[in-house]
């Protein structure tokens, strides 16, 4: 049983020995490959890309050009409307279903189609 148990930590050691230089091989590998694309970069950069000008060579473009101001004439006025007052709850008790569900829909609160006349009277009330 020693011997088995000793073979099997041996397989075993081996194993991580092996993953471990695999594991620094591929290191080794990416940074010679990320090397390669820095140095690949950076002679494009010089040499297919134009070189960037020095901001004291470039002139301000904005400076030279002349603003047109033109202003708009406006002939008539809208004067706003004030909304109508709020129907007072005695007035809504007067009113159909049909009227209550347009005005539910004017202030723009959900309702069933299917709802009677006192669940439209108490979403009304609600949103007082």
């Amino acid at each position: 049983m020693s011997n088995f148990l000793n073979i099997s930590v041996l397989v075993l050691a081996t194993m991580v020995i092996i993953l471990a230089g695999m594991v620094g091989y591929i290191y080794w590998q990416q940074n010679k490959v990320l090397q390669a694309v820095g140095s690949l970069s950076a002679f494009v950069s010089n040499h297919v890309a134009p070189p960037l000008e020095e901001e004291e060579e470039s002139e301000d473009d904005r400076a030279s050009v002349e603003e047109e101001k033109q202003v708009e004439v406006v002939e008539t006025v809208e004067v706003p409307t004030v909304p109508a007052p709020e129907p007072d709850v005695d007035d809504l008790q007067n009113k159909t279903s049909a009227e209550l569900r347009e005005l539910l829909s004017k202030k723009g609160l959900p309702y069933g189609k299917r709802d009677s006349k006192t669940v439209l009277l108490q979403l009304l009330k609600a949103s007082s």
